[in-house]
């Protein structure tokens, strides 16, 4: 009998051991990540929660220049957009981690100068450093993921740190809106940048590694388990077209793909709130709990497909339901005055949102070999980021055109049928 409750014991031992070494991984990579994404998401997507502030929008007149409030978005991801090509060849020169603490630390000076700002021009140049900063974010993540997680466990690692930009938005929707309340929107921006040195810097420095064969605490079996289904050893994805991803149309096929997911988010983010406020006259505060509720049943819906998706490694499928839903919510929202079926349509747009954000990225990475994983993530993330970045400013010429909101947001829904006209493409390949 001792013998058999000390065999027990042993199993048991070496059990939890397994399952140490096999969450490793999601320690070093998926953790930081989280962090550093959901607080970049919330120093970028409040910024629309500022220009619905009564005194910020004095302080810098952005009543006679409403134009001015797509464009703070906009420059920022114009900027973001060029430097993510950039950040591509830095992460390759220099390493993940490097890189990572570099653009950390970019962010956090450019939220501690916000405070400092008089003008708009003053402004502009805060989210431009804050453009360049936050743009190391994807091509880090991405290569991080290609060589830390199986081809098969890409969408949940993808969920696992992509979650943190809905995390992000639901905390600008509901401490930003705290914060400009309480203490006004100069110190909102000193305790973002506080935030920011903590646990964007701070998480960077003391967990992320850049390869898991040369991290301590990871095992044998764990090493084997990675390399076994890396991008080029795996048999869980068709293998169709040449090797570099530049010269395989599916690539850029799922780049367009993904605009229907980027546009939009950036859209709704930028417009939501002064749609909410000025378009449907939704109290302040009930206005931020529509958009904390979106979030977090965002995150759920984003960890629940990521998990789905892995079991199938059907990725356009997915993502196709998922364009269905956000298209059908952006349309709910604009068309229905009602304040109930208005938030009816923001969860229903946030959660597609998020639904095919998980698979395209998931997508990526079939047709991204891990040496590449730097440049083609970098490439990609960049002309997203660019063709989209001027959507916010184009919303705002359209709204200072024509007085509604409408046009705007069908504009959004045009790319999500673009998106939907990707997926059936992929479909028949079985990607």
């Amino acid at each position: 009998m001792d013998r058999q409750l000390l065999q027990t014991r042993v199993a048991t031992q070496t059990t939890q051991a397994s399952a140490l070494h096999a969450k490793a991984r999601w320690l070093h990579i998926s953790l930081p990540l989280l962090m550093a994404f959901a607080v970049a998401q919330f120093s970028k997507s409040s910024i629309g929660i500022f220009a619905a502030n009564d005194q910020f929008s004095r302080d810098f007149a952005l009543n006679l220049h409403p134009g001015a409030v797509g464009w703070l978005s906009s420059i920022f991801l114009y900027v973001y957009g060029v430097a993510l090509f950039g950040w591509g060849f830095v992460v390759k020169l220099f390493g993940a981690r490097r890189s990572m603490l570099l653009g950390t630390a970019l962010w956090f000076i450019a939220l501690a100068l916000t405070p400092l700002c008089h003008t708009i021009p003053e402004l502009y140049g805060t989210r431009v450093l804050l453009g360049v900063g936050e743009a190391c974010f994807y091509p880090v993540a991405h290569t991080l993921t290609a060589r830390w997680f199986p081809i098969q466990e890409r969408a949940r690692a993808s969920a696992s740190w992509l979650s943190g930009i809905f995390i992000g938005s639901a905390l600008a929707s509901s401490l930003t809106t705290i914060l400009l309340v309480s203490v006004g929107w100069r110190w909102a921006f000193v305790i973002q940048a506080a935030i920011a040195l903590v646990f964007g810097f701070g998480f960077t420095l003391f967990l992320i590694q850049d390869s898991p064969s040369t991290t301590s605490g990871i095992s044998q079996e764990e090493l084997e388990r990675i390399e076994r289904d890396l991008y080029e050893n795996t048999n869980y994805i068709p293998k169709k077209g040449p090797d570099s991803p530049f010269r395989n149309y599916r690539y850029w096929l799922t780049m367009l793909m993904y605009l229907g997911g980027n546009i939009p988010f950036y859209g709704v983010v930028t417009w939501l709130p002064s749609y909410l406020s000025q378009g449907r006259h939704v109290p302040f505060t009930e206005m931020g709990l529509i958009l904390t509720i979106s979030n977090g049943l965002s995150i759920l819906v984003m960890v629940l497909v990521g998990i789905y998706s892995d079991k199938k490694v059907r990725r356009a499928t997915s993502a196709l339901l998922g364009f269905v839903i956000e298209g059908a919510g952006i349309v709910i929202a604009i068309l229905f005055p009602e304040t109930g079926i208005i938030s009816i349509g923001i969860l229903l747009a946030l959660a597609g949102n998020a639904w095919c954000v998980v698979t395209n990225w998931a997508l990526l990475h079939s047709f991204m070999p891990t040496k590449r994983a730097e440049s083609s993530s970098g490439v990609f993330s960049s002309f997203t980021n660019i063709i989209g970045a001027g959507v916010p400013a184009l919303m705002g010429a359209i709204l200072a055109a024509t007085h509604s909101y409408t046009g705007g947001f069908m504009v959004l829904v045009g790319t999500i049928i673009i998106s939907i006209i990707c997926c059936t493409i992929l479909i028949p390949q079985k990607y």
